[in-house]
């Protein structure tokens, strides 16, 4: 009996399965002021379900930094079977995001945790152009050196409600969110060009819709 009860009370610790991390520089004012953020999702499982995991931790030893997320503040982002927990836009004093080795650590509600490192080794960014876009109308004009592009909707409060991908050049506003549903459900543009080799994003200035 007592070895009946020690088994079915026993915890199992998360487990992290697979990790994606991303730099991504923003702009951050009509003038071009940039900042860089990282990007960090774990794919994650718990025998208890997902729900029984309570933090997510990024911390870089080196500059004695430490990101704390915990449901309010992580993003959820399901993809199949797969449950990806994270955030896009990590943010650090100055305008650099540090380069070397990071931890990240997960801690379900019993105190089990689970670990691994990952290395940043981005270049520098500062040699590298944003997108850029303009509104003519209900037409939006980009300028991108990226071969990946994508139009984010936001809302008053920063938060997306759409993304649609996107080519340099003039692209219709109802050809992104058709039905004109861009008028009711967004305020802002942005767009977001991938650079493949450095697998840095870049994100634009956004831009105000037309009422």
């Amino acid at each position: 009996m007592a070895l009946a009860l020690a088994v079915s009370c026993s915890s199992s610790p998360p487990e992290i399965v697979s990790l994606a991390v991303r730099l991504i520089v923003v702009t951050t004012d009509p003038g071009g002021a940039r900042d860089e953020r990282l990007s960090v999702f774990a794919s994650v499982a718990d025998a208890q379900g997902v729900g029984d995991v309570e933090y997510l931790y990024v911390v870089h030893d080196g500059d004695e930094l430490c990101w704390t997320m915990g449901p309010s503040e992580w993003r959820r982002s399901d993809d199949g079977s797969s449950v990806w927990l994270g955030a896009n836009s990590l943010d650090a004093p100055g305008t650099t995001i540090p380069r070397g080795s990071y931890r990240l650590i997960l801690i379900d509600k019993a105190g089990e945790r689970a670990e691994r490192s990952f290395s940043l080794s981005a270049p520098e960014t500062s040699a590298y152009d944003t997108p850029s876009l303009r509104l003519s109308g209900t037409t939006v004009v980009v300028a991108t050196p990226y071969p990946t592009n994508t139009a984010f909707f936001l809302d008053a409060g920063g938060n997306v409600t759409h993304t649609a991908a996107i080519a340099k050049g003039s692209t219709a506003l109802d050809s992104l969110w058709p039905e004109g549903k861009w008028r009711t459900e967004a305020d802002y543009i942005a767009v977001y060009g991938l650079e493949p080799k450095a697998e840095i994003g870049f994100f634009s200035w956004k831009a105000r819709l037309p009422d």
